[in-house]
């Protein structure tokens, strides 16, 4: 049985007439007839007299209607329980983002969120691309802001990625650098590997700045773990560094020389990733939308 057929019946019983309460249920009387024939078959007894002037509940039919009307306010309950949640915006999202966006994303994105929904529970998972795309592949987190997914990943686990905005990639350099002084903008080809301060193997910023400067490999004794402490080491006469736009453009840097590339600028694609199985709650696509109005601005 099932909750329509539980309204069918009590609607017969208290209208006291298979016509009245197919008017009121807005169906059929034959259909009405059938349902109320297919919770007599299931349960194995006659729920209603059939009498001239209408029908009334048999004694299997007067305990099914006491527990029928139970199951309906229970059902009741819960409906108006979930349209409370939408209207008060209540709920929560778990989502992921890497670690050369996040610091500087988060704040422009959670401050106005948490002002809007303040009943949300946020929780954010920070991780490179490949724990992300395992976390969302196992439930951990609902969706993830991330860059490079390959297509390979998108098949092989089923993904929906769609890009959200485009990041201009910069360079980081020390005042005292050539080409902190020159006029013309530097090329990204023409940087030396051996001079590049950059993340560890693994994160996405580390690949593209490879494939952006057309190189194999970068020095491993300019390596690090946090885009913060690549850009004090920059600071520090260290070396230089290819650096995404927001890590740069969210405070002041005294101590770095921040320059554009030359056209075309190389730029990194900050996309959404979630299963395609799995719909996203309402949160999630108030946060997501929150993004893209970030990235339009």
């Amino acid at each position: 049985m099932d909750l329509r057929q539980l309204e069918y019946f009590t609607a017969i019983i208290r209208e006291g007439s298979l016509t009245e309460a197919a008017r009121r249920c807005r169906i059929a009387q034959p259909s009405l007839s059938q349902q109320l024939r297919a919770l007599e078959d299931e349960l194995g007894e006659t729920l209603v007299h059939r009498k001239p002037r209408g029908v009334e509940p048999t004694a299997a039919g007067r305990i099914l209607l006491e527990h029928a009307g139970r199951v309906l306010e229970e059902a009741r309950l819960l409906r108006e329980r979930f349209a409370t949640r939408r209207d008060s915006r209540e709920g929560s999202v778990i989502f992921g983002m890497i670690p050369t966006l996040a610091p500087y994303l988060l704040p422009r994105l959670l401050s106005p969120f948490r002002e809007s929904f303040p009943k949300v529970d946020v929780q954010v998972r920070e991780a490179r691309t490949s724990g992300l795309i395992q976390k969302v592949v196992d439930g951990s987190i609902e969706f993830a802001i991330l860059s490079d997914v390959t297509p390979q990943d998108q098949k092989k686990w089923s993904l929906h990625v769609r890009e959200l905005f485009r990041e201009p990639l910069m360079l980081a350099l020390p005042p005292s650098h050539p080409l902190a002084r020159i006029s013309e903008p530097p090329k990204p080809e023409e940087l030396l590997p051996e001079t590049m301060v950059h993340l560890r193997d693994g994160h996405c910023l580390t690949d593209r700045t490879l494939k952006v400067c057309r190189l194999e490999r970068l020095d491993p004794r300019l390596e690090c773990d946090q885009l913060e402490t690549a850009l004090a080491m920059v600071e520090a006469g260290m070396g230089i560094a290819v650096v995404p736009e927001l890590a740069v453009r969210s405070r002041p840097l005294p101590g770095v020389v921040i320059r554009s590339f030359s056209e075309p600028v190389p730029e990194r694609t900050i996309s959404l990733m979630n299963r395609r199985a799995a719909p996203l709650s309402a949160a999630a696509l108030e946060l997501i939308g929150l993004t893209k109005n970030l990235a339009r601005d």
